[in-house]
């Protein structure tokens, strides 16, 4: 019997407050919603539960407070088959909180107070791991916690020789020396914005943006573009993977079922290509739920909508 893959992820845990809108209000406006929905995120959380329901045993590295939201996270993440006795419960931090603005067009607007998430420190980091190797498949590591402990993510993932994949959002300017070793470098375009310093504004830009990226020592790039898709960048392609067509109704958890998928398709062995339309797939899937969460994809949904459209966007 083939051993279950496991991956360790190294991100923030947040409770999401989710306002469905017409629109973003101005300011000064006092604006009419439609609805509030309290949910669980994070872009840590939200890929290690789209990893566990794609089949991948996942230990999740953060922190919360010794908080009602705290211990809300713990035990709906163990409900959902992701290992908890990697995260620390901080007696004197709150958990993390995004209020998300989702609009008609689905479409978000997120504020995050970090809290707990802002006290992970490398050492932190450190002792989750070191029990784990020589079993990790793969570790993915995001930008919603301090810099530092990216850096020693990728570190300890390259001195282990385990692929290490960087979601490099939400926007931060952390320093190409966080992820030059990375197996995948993934920024969406405000984020790969933030990291170059210069707008991205149509493909051309796009594919310099990538370029420019890989030039910074990641394996590859893989830039997430939205509706148009994702660009794959390496030393001997730049190809644009196109996206798959849903109905939009919350953006907001995209990004990460795109990470979990990606991932879940690198340790399986499946050529660049194809491992980003997976991803591909399964970002398409969580845009088509309102909420972050409970949006990523099982596997079975996602190989349900490869094989309608044959494997392709």
């Amino acid at each position: 019997m083939a051993k279950t893959p496991r991956v360790a992820v190294v991100g923030s845990f947040n409770m999401d407050l989710a306002v469905r809108t017409p629109r973003i209000p101005l300011r000064g406006e006092n604006l009419l919603a439609y609805s509030l929905r309290i949910g669980l995120g994070g872009k840590g959380a939200n890929p290690a539960v789209g990893l566990a329901r794609m089949g991948v045993e996942a230990f999740l590295v953060g922190c919360v407070g010794a908080d009602d939201f705290g211990r809300r996270a713990v035990e709906a993440l163990a409900q959902e088959g992701v290992h908890t006795e990697t995260m620390a419960i901080l007696p004197d931090a709150a958990t993390g909180v995004a209020l998300i603005m989702v609009d008609d067009g689905g479409e978000n607007t997120i504020l995050v107070v970090n809290g707990a998430n802002d006290r992970l420190t490398p050492e932190q980091v450190r002792r989750a791991l070191d029990p784990l190797w020589g079993d990790l498949n793969a570790v993915l590591v995001n930008f919603e916690v301090p810099e530092g402990a990216v850096a020693e993510a990728v570190r300890l993932a390259l001195a282990h020789s385990v692929p290490v994949i960087v979601d490099a959002g939400p926007p931060r300017h952390y320093s190409p020396e966080t992820w030059r070793g990375a197996t995948i470098l993934t920024p969406n375009e405000i984020e790969a914005e933030t990291l170059l310093g210069y707008p991205i504004a149509d493909e051309a830009s796009a594919r310099r943006a990538a370029r420019d990226l890989l030039e910074t020592g990641p394996g590859a790039v893989v830039l997430k573009l939205g509706a148009q898709g994702a660009l794959l960048a390496t030393p001997e392609e730049c190809t644009l993977i196109p996206p798959f067509k849903v109905e939009v109704v919350d953006t907001t958890g995209a990004g990460d079922a795109f990470a979990a998928g990606l991932v879940v398709a690198l340790i399986e062995g499946k050529p660049l290509r194809e491992a980003v339309r997976f991803a591909n797939a399964a970002g398409a899937l969580a845009v088509t739920q309102m909420g972050t969460m409970n949006a990523m994809p099982t596997r079975a949904e996602v190989e349900r909508l490869l094989a309608a459209t044959g494997g392709a966007g």
